[in-house]
């Protein structure tokens, strides 16, 4: 029972991430998609060469109009994916469940020809058609099940207008329903597997510890928002820069030898919230090892930057309990550097914020400076 609680966790946390990642399910590949093509193309054309009835070739010129939207949608979906345009995921779905459409009436037209060769091959078709959805759908099930339904009241329909196979045409329900149970458990598989990467995805960009970001998301983060920076730069738009703060805790090495690990990282564990608690919910609070932290500061000015570190500074210098009777004291020594003023890279950023803290533990602990060394408080 603990899975499914974790589960539903997760899936909130996440829940942008995995709903991009199935909608990205959504398009075929060329592969398949030309393969789709000729697949009902050319059953088609079959059907028109033997029975020779106008409802064939509306089969065909109606398939190949949904199979070119088909087409030109994948296309948009693949420039999307490059970072030109929106995925088009309402029109594909619509797109699709008219091509299921076409199909079904195809079907019955063909099991209704009375020729033996389409019996077979409309008998065929819509299992193929049910495999397909159960592989493909699986990630919107609430998609599938109507596809597999329509399907299935396709075969039935066309069993129905041959005397002969009315008995068969009971059975056949049979198979949408084994497919529908098919789609739910492939969607949980696939959600899983969602979940699942979306999970070692966060574990990869936090702090295990204190669950603070890591150094990895820091560079991310900071690399986005000189991106962001240098966009509008290019298109002469005004954006506030942001401030890089690098922090080092002041008296921690005393406290984690006296009273061991343990105690250190609840003391660890204690800072990272008020450090969190002490900037915006856009800010960004990251460890990078031992008892060293940065902050990114968005949208911010110099006179920001420094407000923050004032307020840093303070809540950390407040005791904690830690447990046990023990109580503890640490500070924090903050550096500023400021993007673009002081650097537009990542390592040009922090290097300089790294170099105003240790300007700031030179001078007196507890203290901030902003880069260059000049301004200091």
């Amino acid at each position: 029972m603990a899975q499914p609680r974790t589960f539903a966790r997760t899936t909130a946390r996440n829940a942008h991430e995995i709903r991009a990642a199935r909608q990205a399910t959504l398009p075929d590949t060329w592969f398949l998609a030309i393969a789709t093509v000729l697949w009902s193309q050319v059953v088609g054309w079959f059907a028109l060469l033997i029975t020779g009835r106008a409802w064939a070739l509306a089969w065909i010129v109606a398939d190949g109009a949904v199979q070119a939207g088909r087409m030109w949608l994948t296309l948009q979906h693949r420039r999307a994916a490059s970072g030109r345009g929106h995925p088009p995921h309402r029109s594909l779905v619509l797109v699709n469940v008219t091509w299921f459409v076409v199909m079904a009436a195809g079907i019955v037209g063909e099991l209704r020809a009375g020729d033996p060769r389409l019996l077979v091959l409309g008998s065929i078709l819509p299992i193929g058609f049910m495999g397909y959805v159960a592989s493909r759908y699986a990630a919107f099930p609430r998609l599938a099940a109507p596809l597999l339904y329509l399907m299935g009241a396709a075969q039935t329909v066309g069993f129905l207008g041959v005397p002969q196979l009315r008995a068969v045409a009971v059975l056949v329900p049979a198979a949408p329903v084994a497919f529908h149970l098919l789609v739910l458990q492939n969607h949980t598989i696939l959600m899983n597997a969602f979940v699942a990467q979306q999970e070692n995805f966060r574990l990869s960009m936090h702090d295990p510890l204190t669950g603070l970001a890591n150094r990895l998301l820091l560079r991310e983060r900071t690399a986005a928002l000189l991106d962001a920076l240098a966009r509008d730069l290019v298109h002469d738009r005004r954006q506030d820069g942001f401030a890089v703060l690098c922090l080092d805790l002041d008296g921690f090495k005393p406290i984690n030898d006296r009273h061991g690990h343990a105690v250190g990282d609840r003391l660890l564990k204690s800072v990272a919230i008020r450090l969190r608690r002490a900037v915006r919910g856009q800010d960004l609070v990251c460890r990078i090892g031992g008892d060293e932290f940065v902050v990114l500061v968005s949208g911010a000015d110099g006179e920001v930057a420094v407000h923050t570190a004032e307020r840093l500074i303070e809540s950390c210098s407040l005791p904690y309990h830690l447990g046990n009777a023990t109580t503890a004291r640490v500070g924090v020594s903050v550096g500023i550097a400021l993007a673009p003023e002081h650097g537009t890279s990542t390592d040009v950023l922090l290097a300089h914020a790294d170099a105003a803290l240790y300007a700031s533990k030179r001078r007196s602990k507890g203290t901030w400076t902003l880069h260059p060394s000049a301004v200091a408080g």
